[in-house]
């Protein structure tokens, strides 16, 4: 029998949007649960946050992860450390479930990030499941030692990436479908500037092999097709909103907001939404004060909405 939780308001998510969300509720003296397979999200991927006010020299972004996961438990924010399985709304309460618990509440703020884009050539499933190819380079970097890392991408997450690793790995390749590329100039120029790192330009996966403990990439390259062969891979083509697990109803609100409801969306899990840790900071603090100004007013509640700090 799962246990069952009953809450004010559910928070879903372990990144810096709900983080800050419930922080922020917690001192107005709202009854909440966070939810969240782990806590820090995807900004564990960064190698430095150098955007972030409050920090002149950068941080890395599994230091800032740690730094907010300190700061909840101090605040005292009540976490339920599990996947969430389903979620969906029954009469006026939102149903949050995961293997082991069902969490009942009266307002649903959903933080659940973003999920890398896949490649979808023959071969990548097999290459992910058997260790050789990642998405998220927290779940690769203890592996990559001396190695030589192939990272396809094109944009600021690739150059960032093999920044990330230049210490660690022996050869590190940035392979872009085309020529062209999104990322920032600060990061190209430091990407030309580190010797082990190079950029391939117009090279296109077509397939991809294990053999012999390597990973081979068939790629078209200008009409021919050759064979790059690389220790590990990271694939780094974008990514989208994280919401394949929510019922079709609440799926529907996501395309279409209703005015009156008690259900957000924050930080990278929004459509079209800038992926920035700050933005989604602010869109924590914003839905927070939000819930409060509405329990407030529909329940008579004092003490929270006018806080400012």
């Amino acid at each position: 029998m799962k246990n069952k939780l009953i809450t004010k308001v559910a928070l879903i998510g372990g990144g810096p949007a709900c983080a800050t969300a419930a922080i922020q509720l917690v001192r107005s003296g709202i009854e909440i649960i966070l939810v969240s397979k782990e806590i820090g999200g995807t900004i564990k991927n960064a190698n430095l946050v150098e955007n972030l006010i409050g920090y002149p020299e950068g941080v890395v972004g599994l230091d800032f992860a740690k730094s907010f996961q300190l700061q909840l438990t101090k605040v005292g924010v009540p976490i339920v450390l599990e996947e969430v399985l389903t979620v969906e709304q029954i009469g006026n309460k939102y149903i949050t479930k995961t293997a082991e618990t069902e969490i009942i509440s009266e307002y649903l703020i959903i933080g659940t990030g973003s999920i890398p884009k896949k490649l979808d050539v023959e071969g990548e499933e097999e290459a992910n499941l058997n260790g050789k190819l990642f998405y998220e380079i927290y779940n690769v970097k203890q592996f990559i030692d001396k190695k030589n890392i192939g990272i396809i991408g094109s944009g600021d997450v690739a150059y960032d990436y093999a920044l990330n690793l230049q210490n660690a790995a022996n050869k590190i390749s940035i392979i872009r479908r085309t020529a062209k590329t999104s990322s920032l100039p600060i990061l190209q120029k430091r990407v030309k500037s580190t010797e082990n790192i190079v950029v391939l330009n117009n090279h296109v996966i077509k397939k991809i092999e294990l053999k012999e403990d390597k990973i081979h990439l068939e790629i078209e390259k200008e009409g021919n097709l050759v064979t790059l062969i690389k220790d590990l891979i990271l694939v780094a083509i974008g990514r989208k909103p994280n919401y394949d697990f929510l019922s079709e109803g609440i799926i529907s609100e996501y395309t279409n907001p209703k005015s009156d409801s008690k259900l957000y969306f924050i930080g990278d899990v929004n459509k079209n939404n800038f992926r920035q840790v700050s933005i989604a900071m602010g869109d924590g603090m914003k839905v927070a004060m939000e819930t409060v100004k509405n329990i407030a007013e529909k329940e008579g509640y004092h003490g929270a909405s006018r806080q400012v700090w």
